[in-house]
């Protein structure tokens, strides 16, 4: 070694020189590699792999569906439902109005209405509307309504029930040169009657006709209470028919004797008696007792035999019995020859004849 040493000019040099001089000159931290496993040092955090399962492929000629998934807290519907007993006692509350111009609005409506008691909620309803495809609360407030429409109605609720009788005083008011018509929109039995026997019936109406028109026809019959023209909610154009309610039943009776007479925009009128509707509720049932009573009758007069064909009880009649072929001395088939009788069987005969004799 020391020869090794003298070649390459290294004669001072002694093991271990040139790692003690690299030690020194390091920045490196000479900490034991036991302390790496000391219980200083922090644990690894344990990480957890989740195996998500992929989404089936879609079929062909079929694209998947996007579905969004949003969260939403249940809303509380505006107008909650009512029983029909709670929804009764609002409608005896609530008074129909008829006739009004189309161009009234609400504080108008409501000033003349606020003296007779406080008015819980008002509205307006047969509105008629230029455009249906955009609907009607679209062209209600853009103000689009059909030229043509003449009147509307509304619906007042008060919050007692006797401001009614007082509000019905303004029946038969001028309204921008309108009669309106003020009535209950629920009503007693005694109602319907009295109604019924003051009123008639009219047809053939024209379908371009107002109340107005048929008020000057018909006033020199007596004074009228109301008119009333059934139009369609939508365009706000006739139907065809309608009623008239005079004061007295003297104005009924006067009706009916120039009913041939009576003409708007020319053309005749068919007028008729108008019945109520109790009346025409007992001529049902009377009908339906009618039809109950026949089929009884008919049960209990029925002789004949239940088809099988059908579950109704049916005549069907009683079934000839049909005659056996075989034994049927006169029927019997055509293009064959009559067999001939063997000698044994006439014999057989000869001999009981001969017998018996």
């Amino acid at each position: 070694s020391s020869g090794i040493n003298a070649e390459y000019g290294m004669d001072g040099y002694k093991v271990g020189d040139i790692s003690s001089l690299l030690n020194a000159n390091s920045s490196v931290d000479q900490t034991p590699t036991n302390d790496l496993f000391a219980t200083n040092v922090p644990a690894a955090v344990a990480i957890e792999e989740v195996y998500v399962k992929p989404d089936p492929l879609p079929a062909k000629g079929k694209r998947p569906k996007k579905t969004k998934t949003i969260e939403t807290e249940p809303e509380e519907s505006k107008f909650p439902k009512l029983s029909p007993e709670e929804q009764l006692l609002i409608d005896k509350r609530t008074l129909f109005i008829g006739n009004l111009p189309v161009g009234l609005k609400r504080k108008q409506l409501r000033k003349l209405f606020a003296d007779f008691g406080k008015i819980q909620t008002l509205r307006f309803r047969s509105v008629a509307i230029s455009d249906l495809k955009l609907g009607r609360k679209v062209c209600l407030k853009t103000n689009k309504i059909n030229e043509n429409a003449t009147s509307k109605n509304a619906y007042i609720v008060f919050e007692h029930e006797e401001c009614l009788d007082k509000a019905l005083s303004k029946n038969g008011s001028l309204v921008n040169e309108h009669y309106i018509r003020v009535d209950k929109v629920v009503k007693s039995k005694q109602e319907i009657k009295e109604d019924s026997k003051n009123s008639i019936f009219l047809g053939n109406v024209p379908f371009s006709a107002t109340e107005e028109d048929i008020r000057t026809a018909l006033v020199q019959c007596g004074d009228i209470e109301y008119v009333r023209l059934l139009r369609d909610a939508k365009t706000n154009i006739g139907k065809g028919f309608g009623y008239v309610k005079f004061v007295d039943s003297s104005g009924v009776m006067f009706a009916m004797k120039i009913k041939d007479n009576v003409e708007v925009n020319g053309r005749k009128l068919r007028i008729q008696r108008c019945k109520s509707k109790i009346t025409l509720e007992n001529t049902k049932k009377a009908k339906e007792v009618r039809a109950k009573q026949k089929e009884e009758t008919q049960k209990k007069s029925f002789r004949g035999r239940k088809s099988k064909s059908s579950d109704k009880d049916m005549f069907a009649g009683k079934k000839t019995k049909s005659r056996n072929k075989k034994f049927d001395p006169d029927r019997r088939p055509k293009g064959k020859k009559q067999k001939t009788m063997s000698k044994q069987k006439f014999d057989k005969k000869v001999n009981k004849t001969s017998k018996k004799g």
